[in-house]
């Protein structure tokens, strides 16, 4: 039997670097952390036994921090979080992070650094967010973000944004030097949006499972909190016990994607080919807006177009009718095998801003071929249909 490459690492450091996780206690990394078991991590903690050096590798992996870290003789500060965990504020169930999302939040974080080091300051990405004023109204903030962004709405057709409005609005986001990721793997009743802002290169992340134009409002209710500079960890929900930053974000987000004044217009042009409320009524006048139903519901009762009682009745019946396409998605997904490019899954969950830096800084010399594809973190057999993704479009 060979000898054990023992890490004769510092067992402080073991205890600070795995308290910047999610895991509570050795328990909970023996049942994430294949291979690590907590009697183990227990007695490497304590310093009774020191880990292999595959072992310190692996939970170094797992906690997303350097090998070199588990030596130092001094322990780091802790780490603040750069955002407010909005989603525990609605007096009803207090939401952990778990261990797939805190990777996320990791990865998505990790590549907005990786794109700091390789840009080329100063270009017309580099966008300077204005300042809201503490005074400023709803529908002032909206005109702002509505300026700044470029928007004019509504639109003539579903053709102008291409059937994909989420796509459309994230590129447009891109263009103004916003980092627009999407989270996956993780469950809608965990989170749907998270902001982060930065200067330069704020960062939306939205979940990918949600339906393309809940997305959407996801989207700009994240930029409300960027502008704000209330960076937040949301479910979006429109729940009347969230707090106040909450509503205010929904409010903003739904005044910039609905103004007043288009919405009335639309809704008095379409609702007449309705008669009602219907949720075909509703989609219809999504359509000018690139919105989902549920959001010009709640915009026409914000707007008093209809009543109270009217309203939750309809949001109860697109509610069901959403929960049923839901269902009906997913059992589609199951019961066929579409195959669909590594490259569009890829920019699908990454954007196109990262890995356009990236590729640029490739091109323009600034690092090799390999530290180009350990950067995109993708194999070099992939980079030709992403870097004609990316720059041809």
């Amino acid at each position: 039997m060979s000898a054990k490459n023992i890490a004769y690492v510092n067992k402080d450091m073991l205890v600070w670097a795995r308290s910047e996780t999610p895991f509570h206690s050795p328990m909970d990394v023996e049942q994430n952390i294949k291979g690590i078991s907590a009697s183990k991590l227990q007695e490497w903690e304590s310093g009774v036994d020191f880990p292999s050096i595959n072992e310190a590798k692996k939970l170094a992996s797992a906690y997303k921090v350097p090998l070199a870290c588990f030596y130092l003789t001094t322990l780091p500060p802790k780490k603040i979080k750069k955002y407010t965990d909005r989603r525990t504020m609605n007096g009803t169930v207090y939401h952990e992070t778990s261990y797939a999302l805190w990777s996320e939040i990791n990865r998505v974080t990790a590549n907005r650094d990786k794109l700091l080091e390789y840009v080329e300051l100063g270009t017309e990405q580099e966008c300077q967010f204005p300042t809201l004023p503490a005074s400023a109204s709803v529908e002032e903030a909206a005109k702002i973000i509505s300026e700044f962004l470029g928007i004019q709405l509504p639109f003539k057709s579903k053709s102008a944004y291409k059937n994909n409005a989420f796509n459309f609005y994230r590129n447009i986001f891109e263009r103004h030097g916003i980092v627009v990721s999407q989270i996956s793997g993780i469950s809608l009743s965990e989170m749907k949006g998270l902001s982060i802002y930065y200067e330069p290169f704020p960062v939306v992340a939205i979940n990918n499972k949600d339906f393309e134009r809940a997305k959407v409002f996801s989207l700009f209710h994240e930029i409300a909190h960027l502008f704000r500079r209330s960076s937040s960890l949301c479910m979006i929900d429109f729940d009347d016990r969230n707090d106040d930053e909450e509503k205010l974000c929904d409010s903003i987000a739904a005044s910039v994607l609905l103004p007043a004044s288009a919405v009335q217009i639309v809704a008095n042009q379409i609702w007449p080919k309705h008669k009602q409320w219907s949720s075909i009524c509703l989609q219809d006048i999504g359509d000018k807006f690139g919105v989902s139903s549920v959001v010009v519901l709640r915009r026409l009762y914000e707007l008093k177009m209809l009543r109270r009682a009217d309203y939750l009745q309809i949001y109860d019946v697109l509610n069901d009718e959403f929960e049923k396409k839901r269902e009906q998605i997913e059992l589609a997904r199951k019961g066929k095998n579409i195959p669909v490019y590594y490259y569009v899954k890829y920019l699908n969950q990454q954007g196109y801003l990262f890995p356009r830096t990236i590729l640029n800084a490739y091109a323009n010399g600034n690092l090799s071929y390999g530290e180009m594809c350990r950067t995109l973190n993708v194999s070099g057999k992939h980079i030709g249909d992403i870097e004609r993704a990316v720059m041809f479009t």
